[in-house]
């Protein structure tokens, strides 16, 4: 069966692509391998396709509807977390203290890593993998509904805790400053 990762890669059939391998380095090496290089129109577009196959390839994993007791425990499974809430509120307040990288657990679910992914003692460790790793996954994704948008984490910025869209009436400090910073965050 294709997945959406082999297929973003089967649009380039002169590199080798190996399902075995991590997902985003080989994203980069591609990148090497064309010319594309950071801040252009090209690496942008190639970049945000490669996250939607991530996001896509997870939705098919552990499905895409926060309601589904099922797909929180195969989501738990795959995170090797054996005491596991038996409702969809208990499942959704646990994640909120699970750090792990998306891009981890997808190569891993897709069976190229052999090794669960880690799961990082705190936010800013989480934080500080991705960026050194390349492997960030942006909110802004529109594929990135149901369990996948529990996962995300705050990557860029200073971590605040989860914070709700609205719960204070207005979102940052407002003013310029908190517009720019809002745009300039990730998360993971």
């Amino acid at each position: 069966m294709e997945n959406p990762i082999q297929a973003y890669f089967e649009q380039y059939p002169e590199f080798p692509y190996n399902p075995a391998e991590e997902t985003m380095a080989q994203f980069w090496q591609l990148c090497s391998r064309k010319g594309w290089v950071r801040d252009t129109d090209e690496r942008d577009e190639a970049l945000g396709d490669i996250r939607d196959a991530i996001a896509q390839q997870f939705n098919a994993f552990y499905g895409s509807d926060a309601e589904d007791l099922n797909g929180w425990h195969s989501l738990y499974r795959a995170l090797r977390i054996t005491e596991v809430p038996d409702s969809v509120p208990g499942c959704k307040a646990l994640i909120s203290t699970v750090h792990v990288n998306i891009c981890d657990l997808v190569d891993y679910s897709l069976g190229g890593q052999h090794m669960a992914p880690v799961l990082h003692d705190s936010q800013e460790e989480l934080a500080e993998y991705s960026r050194e790793s390349g492997k960030i996954y942006p909110r802004e994704n529109a594929y990135a509904g149901g369990l996948l948008r529990f996962l995300l984490r705050e990557i860029f910025g200073t971590y605040q805790g989860r914070r709700r869209e609205g719960a204070s009436g207005r979102r940052g400090r407002g003013g310029r400053g908190g517009r720019r910073g809002r745009a300039g965050r990730q998360r993971q």
